[in-house]
């Protein structure tokens, strides 16, 4: 099963919060995201669920 990524603006969109929250949020490495050039990020499902049962 391939794994699922998401980009910092549809993980902000699922968690029903702005966009500048979530690049914050991997700033302050509080959300493991993958960093695949200068400005692009993308998150594993997988990482998104664990910020979830951490910070809720």
């Amino acid at each position: 099963m391939p794994l699922s990524v998401l980009t910092p603006e549809e993980a902000a969109k699922a968690l029903k919060v702005s966009s500048k929250t979530v690049y914050r949020w991997i700033a302050a490495k509080r959300l493991k995201a993958s960093k695949l050039g200068r400005k692009t990020y993308r998150i594993q499902e997988k990482d998104l669920v664990l910020f979830l049962s951490r910070h809720r």
